[in-house]
């Protein structure tokens, strides 16, 4: 069977007044905001105007969306890492070593099975059949699988390699929907991408370097067959159901994770538990700890990982609520959207979708921090470093500390905020300087809805896309006795929402995506106090040559915004410039997809078609992951995107082998235009106002990247494929070293928001000194 036939280019366009025909009151607002976002605060009053005038009933209730059924918040404690936490997160240890000439890897061996966890302590009956990662070797012994284990903590310069053996078998436990590409080609696929990982593209996990289980044994067009198998170029000895994958491990300390990226199913597999963390040490973070950091999770220090999702279970209802699910019925099993809502979505007019169906995004009603439904932590009223990723599908988070309004009450104070976080990392690392963040509600620009904010100007705290994450310093010392709620305000989709995906019951067992979790301090500390915190917002980190990071491309006291123009002045360190979308059409099927492309403009494919009030209609940019590849790299060549957002939604745009320096954003819409029209035409933007430089928190390395509706985003690259041991094939697929970057809501990158990066050159054997860690 063949990954999908080609596409056959046609081209159309909707018929306005066919589009019209098909509206429903329901979803005007967000269709306005989905085809063309309203920046400025004006434009968003003529929008929602628009709303009540056609009578849209902003708090309606979830369609047919199924919900949760009431969990109690707060009832069970944040999981730790096992065995400090008895109940903790497995910690994956070696099983033993790999010696590769003047290189001795660490190896590791993972399975892939479905089991069960206990997600929601408080009733012993909810059991959540999961699918996910298991060390066969684990630190403190032998636990039992739970959600989100197979955690590795690796240190510079040491590489890891790992047998992953896939154990899968039986029927997915969502449902599938095989029209999209890849996804009936199997359900028990999977392929593992180390996420920020600097690895050769035989390690990284692409969609297309899929394995099926040790029956089937089949495997992706790109990874070849017999010995010619790309995992066989690391290990002669693989066996069917395997892929063996190794990781250098040459970059500075940070917090990455891996996790599921098999073509058709990534956003299913990930949504079902493949996903786990992985941490690099060096000896620059360990000094660190002289100055204050905490020590690390793994020596019982106050450093606390934190994994936030969003997701729907099961109830005892799903019967009589969801007639049309064919997931688990157990109770406590994961659900999934699986019916394309026309309340929820737009759809081309006269279109029909599959049964099961792809979605925009998928928007949780419950949250989960360490794979535990709304926990409380205990923590002292003293330092502690959080390490937080956003592991949700599509919600962006503004994360936020306040005091309890009243004990129990499970409702944030406003006027009373939490300690201030200090920012010290990113994807890349620890930032140039740390930033210290206050807390701050989103500055929402459609009141009394408050679900729109301007993305140039959102107000906020730490706004956290898919798969960002940050490295921050927080001290409840001030704060001896009272309970903290960790809050978010952000809006889903971003940065124009929807009333439908923001859950604010504030009972007991409410459904809320805004209460996360809650900290409570105790009254006094235990053992011995903290070191004095000589780490503040002037501290030189990524700056620090000790720290051994790369140097930026463009230092940071450069001027990269023209004073006159206020356009971004190219970098003269670049070698190749490219200018590349960010596109939104209906597939075959009607149903919204988000798309690549470049600024030259391509047939739509066949039965493919278009919003008029698509920007530059009929014109379009949208290219399938299997049309030509447009980006090919050389290796060791500096480039810079420029990337432009033509749709409604900011994207996380995630970059395979590479980190990025950001260095501007600019917007394309004319501020004084009540309709916020987006002015880019035949493949060129015509700005308004000048560019802006980075967040303060985004000045460090970065591999996902918020990019703006309405702006180009421009990022500075340097392909350098990473040094290995041994001879690293071609793509069998691509030809040369096949990477990807995509959209990391994962319902955009599978449908279909991705396109192959191929990088040309070889990998070198020999190591450079300059990139060891210093002990």
């Amino acid at each position: 069977m063949s990954e999908k036939e080609e596409i056959k280019k046609g081209s159309g366009v909707t018929n306005p007044e066919d589009i019209g025909k098909n509206d429903m009151k329901k979803d005007a607002i967000m269709r306005m905001s989905r085809r063309r976002f309203v920046q400025m605060a004006s434009a968003t009053a003529a929008a929602l105007a628009l709303g009540r005038i056609i009578d849209f009933d902003i708090t309606q209730p979830a369609a047919a969306f199924y919900n949760s059924s009431g969990l109690q918040k707060f009832a069970q404690p944040l999981r730790g890492v096992y065995p400090i936490d008895p109940n903790g997160i497995p910690v994956a240890i070696p099983d033993g070593k790999r010696s590769w000439d003047d290189k001795v890897a660490q190896h590791y061996t993972i399975d892939i099975n479905q089991y069960q966890d206990t997600l929601y302590s408080p009733d012993p009956t909810f059991k959540t059949a999961l699918r996910g990662y298991h060390s066969r070797a684990n630190l403190g012994g032998t636990p039992p699988q739970r959600h989100l284990g197979g955690i590795i903590v690796a240190e510079r310069g040491i590489p890891v390699q790992i047998t992953f053996q896939n154990n899968l078998t039986g029927d997915h436990p969502l449902p599938v929907d095989d029209t999209i590409m890849g996804a009936n080609l199997g359900h028990n696929r999977v392929a593992t991408h180390l996420h920020g990982g600097e690895v050769p593209w035989i390690s990284d996990g692409g969609p297309f370097s899929w394995f099926n289980n040790t029956t089937s044994g089949n495997y992706g067009t790109s990874v070849g067959t017999g010995s010619s198998n790309i995992y066989k170029a690391i290990n002669k000895e693989l066996q069917p159901g395997q892929a063996e994958v190794y990781y250098p491990n040459r970059q500075s300390a940070r917090l990455m994770w891996y996790h599921d990226h098999a073509v058709g199913i990534t956003r299913l597999n990930a949504y079902s538990g493949i996903a786990s963390a992985y941490i690099i040490r060096d000896s620059f973070e360990k000094g660190l700890r002289r100055r204050g950091l905490p020590d690390f999770i793994e020596n019982g220090g106050r450093e606390i990982p934190l994994v936030f999702q969003d997701k729907i279970f099961v109830g005892t209802d799903i019967v009589s609520k969801d007639p049309t699910w064919t997931g688990l019925l157990t109770p406590g099993s994961l659900w999934y959207p699986h019916d394309y809502e026309a309340a929820r979505w737009s759809s081309a007019p006269g279109s029909t979708q599959p049964t099961i169906s792809a979605i925009p995004e998928m928007f949780g009603d419950t949250m989960l921090v360490n794979g535990v439904v709304h926990p409380f932590a205990p923590v002292e009223p003293r330092r502690y470093r959080l390490r937080i990723l956003n592991a949700c599908q599509a919600r962006f988070l503004n994360l936020q500390l306040y005091e309890e309004i009243a004990p129990g009450s499970g409702q944030p104070d406003f006027s009373k905020p939490g300690p201030d976080f200090l920012v010290i990392g990113a994807e890349g690392g620890f930032l140039a300087k740390p930033v210290l963040v206050k807390h701050s509600q989103m500055i929402f620009v459609d009141p009394p809805f408050n679900t729109t904010v301007d993305p140039a100007n959102p107000g906020g705290s730490l706004i956290t896309a898919p798969a960002e994450r940050w490295d921050i310093i927080v001290d409840f010392s001030a704060f001896a006795g009272k309970k903290l709620l960790l809050y978010n305000d952000a809006p889903a989709p971003f940065p124009g929402g929807d009333a439908l995906n923001d859950y604010q019951d504030i009972s007991s067992t409410g459904l809320n995506t805004r209460t996360i979790m809650r900290f409570e301090v105790a009254t006094a500390i235990t053992g011995t106090a903290d070191k004095k915190l000589s780490i503040n917002s002037t501290t030189p980190l990524a700056l620090n040559p000790d720290s051994l990071i790369d140097k930026f491309l463009v230092p940071l006291n450069t001027p990269v915004i023209d004073p006159i123009t206020g356009n971004v002045n190219i970098p003269s360190i670049a070698t190749v410039v490219r200018e590349l979308t960010l596109n939104e059409v209906f597939d075959e099927y009607g149903r919204l997809i988000q798309m690549l492309g470049t600024n030259t403009t391509v047939p739509l494919p066949s039965g493919f078609s278009m919003d008029p009030s698509t920007p530059d209609a009929p014109n379009n940019y949208a290219r399938a992951y299997t049309d030509t590849i447009t980006e090919n790299v050389i290796n060791g060549a500096v480039e810079v995107w420029q990337i432009a957002n033509l749709t409604g939604d900011t994207h996380p745009m995630h970059f395979h082998l590479v980190n990025v320096q950001l260095l501007a954003r600019q917007s394309f819409v004319d501020p004084a235009d009540p309709l916020g029209q987006y002015h880019y035409h035949d493949g060129v933007p015509t700005y308004f106002g000048n560019a802006r430089g980075p967040d303060p928190t985004e000045l460090g390395w970065k591999e996902t990247v918020k990019m703006n509706p309405g702006e180009v985003t421009t990022v500075i690259m340097k392909f350098n494929l990473p040094k290995v041991p041994f001879d690293v094939p071609a793509s069998p697929r691509t030809g040369g070293n096949e990477y990807v970057w995509h959209c990391h809501i994962l319902e955009h990158e599978e449908h279909d928001m991705m396109r192959p990066l191929v990088v040309i050159g070889k990998n070198d054997k020999k190591e450079d000194d300059k990139k060891e860690d210093k002990k």
